[in-house]
């Protein structure tokens, strides 16, 4: 072949397009992997930090559910899977499938999913978090504070973003061969995109879909959760209200409709959502 590159799937297993995963199991190995002290390789220099923190006390997390990401990477491991499922039910039905199955193996994805607010944990990150932290921002304290929280939040949207991959580079050197992946570190900085800004984006436009599947799990833990660093809301939403509202993101091309569509009946059951 001249001309070009053939673009095709990184693995020819048989079994890539996985569609009978564990997803609770595989979650609890790949949390008690990454959490807690890890070890780090900061600028050549050898040290430790510890990931995913209980958010107000500062301590390490011990229980998965407690923590948003390790929610974000079960949410997008059973999306995942359902998308899978269905684009094999499709195929095996039609002989083509109607809607595709990822590129991304499952443990992949979710070990992204997981990681994909790690920057966070960048230092240039913590000043911002500090201010969000001693922030209600379910409180009613006028608009020019909510405008202040706004202010806030997109600060830390952006920098998280700018520096997740970073993060991601000091863990790699320190030895974790996994992260060796160019999608972990392309989900942790461009998940907080539109789905069809990534599509059209001259860089990372090949995983669009799989991006979307943590975007969309990471929205819905984001406008569902309690814990203030995840109530963007000033209420608490009924799971009908947030499923119009992700409804309302693939109006403007913040999500690809298929994917929401199985996440909207495969994931959280909602009839009359399958596609």
């Amino acid at each position: 072949m001249s001309g070009g590159v053939l673009k095709r799937r990184r693995s020819d297993h048989p079994d890539f397009v996985q569609t009978d995963v564990d997803i609770d199991r595989l979650a609890d190995a790949i949390f008690s992997r990454y959490a807690g002290e890890q070890r780090v390789v900061i600028d050549g220099t050898p040290s430790t930090a510890t990931f995913f923190r209980v958010d107000l006390s500062g301590g390490p997390k011990t229980s998965g559910d407690r923590c948003a990401d390790y929610r974000v990477m079960k949410l997008a491991g059973r999306l995942a899977l359902g998308v899978n499922q269905r684009a094999a039910e499709a195929a095996e039905e039609h002989g083509t499938g109607a809607i595709a199955p990822l590129r991304v193996e499952i443990p992949e994805l979710m070990l992204a999913a997981l990681l994909h607010d790690v920057g966070k944990q960048h230092e240039d990150c913590a000043p911002f978090i500090e201010l969000l932290r001693q922030t209600n921002l379910r409180g009613d304290a006028g608009e020019e504070a909510r405008q202040r929280q706004q202010y806030l939040l997109e600060i830390v949207r952006d920098v998280h973003c700018r520096k997740g991959p970073c993060m991601i580079d000091r863990l790699r050197d320190a030895g974790r061969d996994e992260l060796n992946s160019p999608f972990v570190a392309t989900v942790a900085r461009r998940h907080g995109h539109d789905y069809e800004v990534n599509r059209r984006a001259q860089q990372g436009c090949w995983w669009a879909r799989e991006i979307n599947v943590v975007t969309i799990a990471d929205d819905y833990d984001a406008l569902t959760s309690e814990g203030p660093e995840r109530a963007y809301k000033a209420a608490r939403l009924t799971r009908e209200e947030v499923a119009d509202l992700l409804r309302a993101g693939v109006a403007r091309g913040r999500y690809e409709p298929q994917i929401l569509g199985v996440f909207l009946s495969d994931v959280l059951g909602i009839v009359g959502s399958r596609q």
